[in-house]
């Protein structure tokens, strides 16, 4: 990055984007389009994600990785997910050769695996998983010690009880969801993410996505109530005034609707680096997307041609 904020003379946003990828050529679509980073799991790695949402074998993340380099991007490997203790030395053997290829770093949910990794003589850049659930500053202090350089915020938490996280003093950065736009009211770390792959299936392992289950309780059944658009996107615009320095698009399996997020977050983006004011942000912002979440059209698998 050049001193007036400008790579190769494109202005960047200082909010820089990370977003989720399945392939070479949707990594090429985003790191030509202003992502900053992409991420991406490995078939046979645990990663939180199914299996057509990840690249197929390693010859796929070498030529991401590749790109990147050229396009003067960032490639992280997503491990997000507790790992198989007869694995990890299998694991950190990837991890090293795909570092002297070029990998900037993992991300990582596993405190185990964290402190194996640490005894070793590797040291990647480590992005701790928001399913890490990393809620309060004594935590993120845990996690520092295991080597951890980046902390994805849970999404169900709020700029008001985030200020010890921003403002670490450890020199760990942080990264949020654009949470106008992808959000779950419950706290889902334990999530093997069984979602329908269209609007009609329903999971073998539950009915709904885990993070939109009712409770149950002796009266019936209770939902978390959502938050409104307004809130939402004042929750973002916070994030974004308090420091934040990476938001996230994650991976979908439909690569149409992650598209049209990814360009909805540039637009909220440069209504932000403008310099708005936080009433303006949220009259401007209700008309990028108006539509609601639409979990199961959004998660039908739809690869990018």
């Amino acid at each position: 990055m050049l001193s007036d904020g400008s790579v190769d003379g494109r202005r960047v946003s200082r909010m820089r984007i990370a977003v989720g990828v399945k392939s070479a050529t949707e990594a090429r679509y985003y790191l030509e389009n202003g992502a900053a980073e992409v991420y991406c799991g490995l078939v046979g790695m645990p990663n939180n994600r199914l299996p057509m949402e990840n690249l197929q074998g390693v010859a796929h993340i070498r030529r991401v990785i590749a790109l990147a380099r050229r396009l003067k991007g960032r490639v992280f490997l997503a491990l997000n997910d507790i790992l198989p203790r007869a694995g990890y030395e299998r694991t950190c053997g990837w991890i090293r050769s795909l570092t002297d290829a070029g990998l900037f770093g993992v991300i990582l949910k596993d405190p185990a695996f964290m402190s194996f990794l640490k005894a070793t003589d590797l040291r990647p850049y480590i992005t701790l998983s928001t399913l890490s659930i990393c809620f309060n500053s004594k935590a993120l202090e845990f996690f520092a010690g295991l080597g951890v350089s980046r902390v994805v915020l849970p999404m169900q938490m709020m700029p008001e009880n985030a200020g010890r996280l921003v403002r670490n003093g450890l020199a760990i950065e942080t990264e949020v969801f654009c949470q106008p736009f992808y959000y779950g009211v419950n706290v889902d770390f334990l999530c093997s993410l069984p979602c329908p792959q269209t609007g009609r299936e329903k999971s073998a392992r539950a009915e709904d996505f885990p993070c939109l289950l009712k409770f149950k309780h002796s009266q019936g059944g209770f939902y978390m109530p959502m938050p409104g658009p307004d809130y939402m996107l004042a929750a973002f615009y916070d994030y974004y005034k308090a420091g934040v320095q990476y938001v996230k698009v994650a991976r979908w399996p439909n690569s149409r609707r992650q598209m049209d997020l990814f360009w909805k977050v540039r637009r909220l983006l440069k209504l932000l680096d403008k310099g708005v004011s936080r009433e303006a942000f949220i009259h401007h912002g209700r008309g990028v997307d108006s539509r609601p979440m639409q979990y199961g059209k959004s998660f039908t698998y739809k690869p990018i041609a």
